[in-house]
């Protein structure tokens, strides 16, 4: 199978409103139809929420949340804060989650269904929308040249594939994500419906029901993946389609001086080998493995904005401090 993350670059046609302000930023959503072509109904408009500060601002920083929707609202909280540091903050809402979940399914499902057709649309469509948000971005002059890509999760596996393909990322942040598709798929806590599907009798292609033969595989080929350039991955049809969606393929392509990895320990979402062989593929990079869950950091959103800085060389203390401003939402309407 070949894989195409390729879209017609043009000028974008959006739509934008504030929806609401503070004392220092304002948050405007942001709506524009896909440039990805084969989208799956109900995914076909993207949603970005936008947050600028009122004042010029220093850098610019665009997050890709995690799979499913609970998670959103934590990072979503990355956006007034960083705004009033000074940093324009934008949030994409990928496709497949929350409210860009596709007709009669449900939030993040489609990227792991275990149906390679399917996964790919969903993988291709998150890379495209990721980038053109990009090209939006830059279109209308708020993408500065000091900005930082953070992903968690999903939104950390899609950043590999987007962090190899476009060079106007200046730094690559990973939080708490993984690699190796087929251990996620039958090792993973957040996969259980493919394996009570594979169970019930649903058998897939490419032996992505065979959990023996599909890590043999991988053990086989990786090795002549890890060595490929870009071009590879994408085009040869000798190697196992999924390799073209995980993030272990991609990883040494990266310019480990932009990269930032950080590994929760205590982390039972992803099995420990999918975090392993993504951690040893980010070799050169800032490697961290923090006291932390998958998900317990959430809600401490401040220190990952505090280090965000850092990595965006602000360190004036007063701009930080700007991180801790109490948010009082102001009405839009009044002047």
């Amino acid at each position: 199978m070949k894989i195409n993350f390729n879209y017609q670059k043009k000028q974008i046609n959006y739509v934008s409103g504030y929806i609401f302000k503070g004392k220092n930023y304002r948050c405007s959503y942001i709506r524009y139809k896909t440039l990805y072509e084969n989208y799956a109904s109900g995914t076909e408009n993207v949603e970005l929420y936008f947050f600028q500060p009122k004042k010029e601002a220093i850098a610019s920083t665009l997050v890709l949340h995690g799979l499913g929707s609970r998670n959103i609202k934590f990072l979503l909280w990355l956006g007034p804060h960083l705004a009033n540091a000074g940093v324009n903050t934008s949030i994409l809402i990928l496709p497949g989650n929350y409210t860009r979940v596709e007709n009669n399914s449900v939030s993040g499902k489609s990227y792991l269904y275990p149906d390679m057709d399917k996964m790919y649309q969903f993988w291709e469509h998150g890379v495209v929308d990721t980038l053109t948000t990009i090209d939006l971005l830059e279109q209308s002059n708020v993408w500065k040249a000091n900005n930082i890509l953070l992903g968690y999760c999903l939104g950390g596996m899609l950043s590999t594939i987007v962090g190899t393909i476009d060079s106007r990322i200046n730094h690559l942040l990973f939080m708490t994500t993984g690699g190796h598709l087929p251990r996620i798929l039958h090792e993973s806590p957040a996969t259980n419906f493919v394996r009570k599907m594979f169970q019930k009798g649903f058998k897939a292609d490419y032996y992505l029901d065979d959990r023996e033969k599909l890590y043999d595989i991988y053990d086989k080929e990786f090795s002549l993946v890890k060595n490929m350039s870009l071009e590879e991955i994408i085009t040869n049809e000798q190697i196992h389609p999924l390799f073209k969606i995980d993030p272990i393929s991609y990883a040494h392509l990266l310019d480990m001086k932009k990269v930032t990895f950080i590994d929760a320990y205590f982390d039972h979402t992803l099995p420990i080998p999918s975090r392993k062989i993504l951690y040893n593929e980010m070799y050169g990079s800032n490697r961290k493995v923090l006291p932390i869950s998958h998900v317990n950091w959430l809600p401490f959103a401040y220190f990952l904005a505090k280090y965000m800085l850092h990595k965006l060389n602000v360190n004036d203390k007063e701009i930080k401090r700007a991180l801790l401003t109490r948010e009082v939402i102001e009405n839009p309407l009044e002047k």
